[in-house]
């Protein structure tokens, strides 16, 4: 499958001529960023020579900053990664990673649960984003739950992360999330942004830095799902089991990245607004506030595990309809190994020892 590259370059062979210090981000950035401070050294050995990792993400949504964080200001070839980043759509994430497209994948954690059920060895092994992300945004004639009865609402694909939001979100309203309407999949955020739009949907989920505009449209928002405090597998990283089991070295490096992707923006508000900018398309420095302000304030985590009690429930919901669920393990869908290390090693720590 031939993917469609979303950044220029990593400048790797600015990080080998200077391997003390990270490289200049790309030119989009790089001309209204600083230079990138000091950060404490990996607890894995960063290789003589840059490994070759390809790794995609599926959704165009700012929950990614760490990972683009990680890209553009050099952390990747730091911590001795040559990243070829992409971006593919969250239906196609878990057929690219088993295909042998990518080595990893950032992206639904459900469907990487699905994928295994129906025999695949895919792993989560990173859980970036853990809560719902999302608003129930509607259209102006929706004034509350009852009128949702009848409606088409969008989501990505059924057994996605959107479609198991969607559905918390309306049982949380008091709904039947079987029977009291149809779903129609629409695609990505960005495809559920624009349905709603056409008035082609009544409804669907919108995360930062979408639901400024909409509600600037006059579409409403019936229910913040992130401040409900529920878990998810929103944004998970994913590999094939026997890939990790090949490349256990190159797994921790990339875990590291992001953990150190998160430290980063944190402290470099400016340069990670600017990121978000660029990989979004915005022009509204407004919009690009609003995504940091929601992912990297409100719902900062240091550390992401995966979240293992959102596997329990999808095993038992799946446990009625598929034989195979039933007697599964949290174990055979998650392996923390790698952020379990970057903790124990006191890597965390040590990247926040100055903050």
């Amino acid at each position: 499958m031939r993917l469609l590259l979303v950044a220029a370059t990593c400048l790797i062979l600015a990080c080998a001529a200077n391997p003390g210090s990270a490289p200049a981000p790309s030119a989009a950035v790089s001309e209204r960023g600083p230079a990138v401070s000091a950060a404490p050294a990996a607890p894995t050995d960063t290789p003589s020579q840059p490994v070759s990792l390809r790794v995609a993400y599926s959704e165009l949504t700012p929950a990614q900053y760490s990972n683009w964080v990680a890209y553009e200001y050099g952390i990747y070839a730091k911590h001795g990664l040559d990243v070829q980043l992409s971006y593919i759509t969250s239906a196609q994430t878990t057929t690219a990673v088993i295909g042998g497209d990518v080595d990893v994948a950032l992206g639904g954690g459900f469907a990487a649960i699905s994928s295994r059920l129906a025999g695949s060895d895919l792993m989560i092994f990173l859980g970036v984003t853990t809560f719902y992300p999302y608003e129930f945004m509607v259209t102006s004639d929706i004034s509350g739950p009852a009128d949702l009865r009848g409606k088409t609402l969008g989501i990505s694909r059924f057994g996605s992360s959107s479609d198991v939001a969607t559905r918390v979100a309306l049982r949380y309203l008091g709904l039947d999330p079987d029977h009291d309407v149809t779903y129609l999949q629409v695609g990505s955020l960005a495809e559920r942004f624009a349905a709603m739009k056409s008035g082609v949907i009544a409804g669907g989920l919108a995360s930062p830095p979408q639901i400024t505009p909409l509600k600037r449209q006059g579409f409403k928002s019936l229910l913040d799902l992130a401040s409900t405090g529920l878990e998810t597998l929103n944004n998970t990283g994913m590999a094939s089991a026997a890939w990790l089991r090949a490349n256990d070295a190159t797994a921790q490096a990339f875990t590291d990245s992001i953990i150190e992707g998160f430290a980063y923006a944190k402290t470099h508000r400016a340069e990670t607004e600017q990121v978000i900018a660029q990989y979004l398309k915005l022009d509204d420095p407004e919009e690009a506030a609003e995504a940091y302000d929601f992912y990297a304030v409100q719902h900062f985590r240091r550390v992401p595990l995966p979240a293992e009690q959102p596997v329990r429930d999808f095993l038992q919901e799946q446990a009625a309809t598929d034989p195979r669920a039933a007697g599964a393990r949290v174990e055979d869908f998650v392996d923390r190994r790698f952020v379990d290390r970057a903790v124990a090693s006191g890597f965390v720590d040590q990247l926040y020892a100055s903050q």
